[in-house]
């Protein structure tokens, strides 16, 4: 029994035909599409193209403001011209020069020149364009220092911290453009770097993060150093010392020393000693007739470098000796 395909395919009026009134059919059916084409592709039509304007200044000159950037035209013209002007792309370039100006009045019929002189075809015409006449001004460029901000991030390998700072190089730059640009412009950023799993010095560059169109930067990248070193634990046995004690007697705390533990770079063991440390006993307010009690410590001396530190323990029993009269 014959498939429902095979059916249909017997009943097509073309395979009933014979080889030569098929083609001559083919044929006719062609130039009909052609002509058809011919056809509507000669009346004219409308697209829409945004247009980027560029402002080419004088060297020691930048554009005032915020100028347009860009604008919206419409385009008239035969579908023929249409098709070609749509393969380029949906966006026009176009530069207005005012190297020679410190001011422009841009009109919309400067601006429909100018965009009918980048159009693949002298028969498209700029049919309409959304823009309304300004004054565009130029001023004295002028320059200000600010400093690199590092967006870069860094993850450690366990056990592994930065030793130091992170360090930029250079740790500066100057932005150039219009006065009224480089006001609220306080620092300039790095672009986004993550770094994982870092176990030793680092060293990189990474660009910085693009300027804006009427800004100039004097540097496009920087170098970005990161100390890594293996952090171990150092342990120190430092004495309490007694703050405010009664003058007429003597006072002792139990125990006299508390351990100290830190954190630091593998690279500084042994830097460090007790008399870097200081803890203290405050006695303030304490009573002379009180014979004994339990007083909180306090770590009043840190170096700086040291990334963590703990002490035990946190309180500490004093003794007050009366002398006798």
């Amino acid at each position: 029994m014959p498939s429902i395909l095979q059916r249909l395919k017997h009943r097509l009026p073309l395979s009933n035909m014979a080889t030569t009134d098929r083609q001559i059919l083919l044929i006719c059916i062609g130039l009909a599409f052609v002509f058809w084409l011919i056809l509507n592709l000669s009346q004219d039509y409308e697209i829409t193209k945004e247009v980027d304007l560029t402002y080419v200044v004088d060297p020691e000159r930048v554009v005032a403001g915020s100028p347009p950037r860009s604008v919206s035209v419409q385009l008239r013209g035969r579908g023929w011209n249409l098709i070609w002007e749509t393969l380029r792309g949906s966006r026009l370039g176009v530069s207005v020069d005012l190297q020679d100006e410190t001011e422009l009045l841009l009109t919309g019929n400067v601006l429909q020149q100018q965009v009918a002189r980048q159009l693949s075809s002298g028969d498209l015409e700029v049919d309409n364009i959304a823009y309304d006449a300004q004054r565009i001004l130029t001023t004295p460029r002028d320059g200000k220092r600010v400093p690199v901000r590092s967006r870069v991030r860094v993850r450690f390998k366990p056990g592994y911290f930065a030793s130091g700072k992170l360090l930029i190089e250079p740790d500066s730059i100057t932005v150039s453009g219009a006065a009224d640009a480089l006001e609220e412009i306080q620092e300039w950023p790095t672009e986004e770097r993550t770094l994982e799993d870092i176990e030793d010095d680092q060293l990189i560059s990474v660009p910085l993060a693009p300027a804006p169109e009427g800004l100039t930067i004097n540097y496009t990248k920087v170098s970005v150093a990161v100390p890594v070193d293996a952090f171990i634990e150092q342990q120190l046995d430092v004495p309490v010392t007694l703050r405010n004690a009664p003058a007429a007697d003597s006072a002792r705390v139990y125990p006299a020393s508390v351990t100290v533990t830190v954190t630091i770079p593998q690279s500084q063991y042994g830097l460090f000693g007790v008399d870097d440390f200081r803890v203290e006993a405050d006695l303030t307010g304490v009573r002379i007739s009180d014979d004994h009690n339990s007083i909180p410590l306090t770590l009043t001396r840190v170096p700086e470098t040291i990334r963590g530190v703990d002490f035990s323990p946190k309180a500490v029993e004093y003794y007050i000796y009366r002398r006798e009269q």
